[in-house]
């Protein structure tokens, strides 16, 4: 079983102090796979002695081994053993419930305050970069795409061939989707712009996440703290929604349905 079945499993005789740290685990586990049982007790408030013990409590042999499983799940999609445990014989509609389900998450927990401001720097910049590396290339590439389609000089930042940041200034703002695992090379690119006095935003799926602190503007999505696949549905839908209104800001509301650009017959 997985980490979450465990808990699942296990929680109802669990002492209030595990129930904390189980609720935790199941709302924030990158917050288990990326930092020491220490540093997850400091956030939690508990002492580093009641991580471990949870950890035995739901049967695994120590932390250790409850963050091998977190980390292999958020790698991978939701198990069919899991799917199938809920009773639902259509794995495939189970899947899109729960993409449901983590897009009403990210919908009730989005900062619209941080949104709002992420839309004016957006739409004010004079030149935009989009990084993405590894998991994280995707959504950035599909951002700058259509960004440029709304507004001039938006650049996707490719790894393979690009050095670096060479923009310096607050006129030029540097967009960062930044998913664990976090890459080296997101982290060296944000520094380079925080040093170049550009704008950062950062899209992410953790506020722990190791470039949060390099950011202007950080926007933190609460269903994307899963799996790799389970973070398409509610990147692309937040993306929707900055650049829609981005295309408001700047009056180009138009670029939804360019017809002119495709051959209909």
């Amino acid at each position: 079983m997985s980490y979450r079945e465990k808990t699942k499993q296990s929680f109802d005789s669990l002492t209030p102090g595990l129930k904390k740290v189980g609720e935790a685990l199941m709302t924030s586990p990158i917050l288990f796979a990326t930092k020491p049982a220490r540093q997850v007790a400091e956030v939690l408030g508990v002492g580093e002695t009641m991580i471990v013990r949870f950890s035995k409590a739901i049967g695994f042999g120590g932390f250790g081994e409850l963050q091998k499983d977190v980390r292999k799940a958020l790698m991978t999609g939701p198990s069919l053993s899991e799917e199938r445990a809920t009773g639902n014989d259509n794995s495939f509609a189970g899947v899109i419930r729960s993409d449901i389900q983590n897009l009403q998450r990210t919908a009730e927990g989005l900062d619209t305050e941080v949104a709002d401001a992420i839309v004016g720097m957006l739409a004010e910049a004079q030149t935009v970069q989009v990084v993405g590396y590894y998991q994280s290339f995707p959504f950035a590439h599909w951002f700058s795409f259509l960004l440029n389609t709304i507004k001039e000089d938006v650049r996707l930042f490719r790894p393979e061939t690009d050095i670096g940041i060479t923009k310096k200034g607050p006129d030029h703002c540097v967009v960062i989707f930044s998913y664990y695992r976090y890459a080296l090379g997101t982290i060296r690119l944000a520094e380079e712009a925080r040093a170049n006095g550009n704008r950062v935003i950062v899209i992410t799926d953790s506020s722990v996440s190791p470039v949060v602190p390099l950011a202007d503007r950080v926007l933190v999505l609460a269903g994307a703290e899963k799996s790799a696949i389970e973070k398409g549905p509610v990147t692309f839908s937040v993306m929707n929604a900055l650049l829609l209104h981005v295309a408001e800001r700047v009056g180009k509301l138009d670029f939804i349905n360019p017809a002119n650009q495709y051959f209909i017959q």
